[in-house]
Formats: structure tokens, C-alpha cells, sequence
């Protein structure tokens, strides 16, 4: 996400928040706590918004079980975002729809009272807008060892 130019990238922290601040420690982030372990993504969501400056025209939700995006799809979702600031955007890659989505300033008070982000999504399908990328990245999510180890055999971009 840093070598896409995005100016401003909240890091939300949960269990193991301590070994990972050391990890982020060098780098140009702001971080947020979720205390709550068993909370939804929007949770998580809701602390980010609360470090963003309030002049943002948009956030970029970017899952940490998604680490095979590319810099180039981070940075054609924000400029996209530029034109296109009222609309959500879904990556789309090989008919399969994945992650980050950006979602417009107008929603961010949805997002920020904990409706889940695919109900934000579905709540308002004018707004939505598919982008193809060529990035398998956007589709591969690892929630499993045997996940993780399928994306450890991937083509990773350095």
C-alpha cells in the first residue's frame, strides 16, 4: 500500500497487537485497537475511520488475509477513486470479486455504525462499480494453513 502512494494507512490491531506494532514500528502507519476478539470486520473498520484525517474522500478496506495485492491495484483503485468519488469500488479479477473495496466518504458513517461491509455493499448496488484487474492477489485470501501454504507457492511480486 505505501508503494501505491496512498497518503494516509490505518493499521487495525487486535490479539496480537504487540508483536506486530514492533513489525509497523519503522513504517509510515497509524495503528488502531480492537479490543473486542470476536468482533465483525466493521468493528475493526469503525476504529480505522476514527484515526482518519476528516478530510478523506474515501477509505480503502484492505484485509491483512489478502497480502497478495499489488501495488498497482492499490494505486489504480485510489486514482479510480479520484474520478469516481461517490461510487464503491470492487475489484474483480477473473469473474471472481475480492479485496480492497473503496468505499465513498457518503458511506463511512454506515461502515463507522458497524453495518457489515457487505451489507453496505448489497444496501446500495447503484453505487457499486466492478473494476477488472489483472491481479489474482485480489481473489486469494488465506484463512487456513493449508491457505497459507498455497499462497507461499504463488508467484509473490517483491
Amino acid at each position: 500500500m505505501m508503494h501505491a502512494g496512498l497518503e494516509t494507512i490505518v493499521v487495525v490491531l487486535g490479539s496480537n497487537r504487540a508483536q506486530i506494532r514492533r513489525v509497523l514500528e519503522d513504517l509510515p502507519v497509524d495503528t488502531a485497537i480492537n479490543d473486542r476478539a470476536q468482533s465483525h470486520m466493521a468493528e475493526s473498520v469503525s476504529c480505522g475511520l476514527a484515526k482518519m484525517p476528516g478530510a478523506v474522500t474515501g477509505i480503502m478496506v484492505a484485509l491483512c488475509d489478502h497480502p497478495l495485492v499489488t501495488p498497482s491495484t492499490y494505486a489504480a483503485l485510489n486514482t479510480l477513486h479520484q474520478e469516481l468519488p461517490e461510487k464503491i469500488l470492487l475489484p474483480v479479477y477473473d469473474g471472481r470479486g475480492g479485496h480492497p473495496t473503496v468505499f465513498p466518504r457518503s458511506l463511512c458513517s454506515a461502515v463507522d455504525q458497524g453495518t457489515p461491509l457487505n451489507r453496505v455493499v448489497r444496501g446500495h448496488p447503484q453505487l457499486v462499480c466492478r473494476v477488472p484487474v489483472d491481479d489474482p492477489g485480489v481473489a486469494y485470501d488465506m484463512d487456513t494453513p493449508a491457505d497459507y501454504r498455497r499462497m507461499l507457492s504463488k508467484n509473490c511480486p517483491a
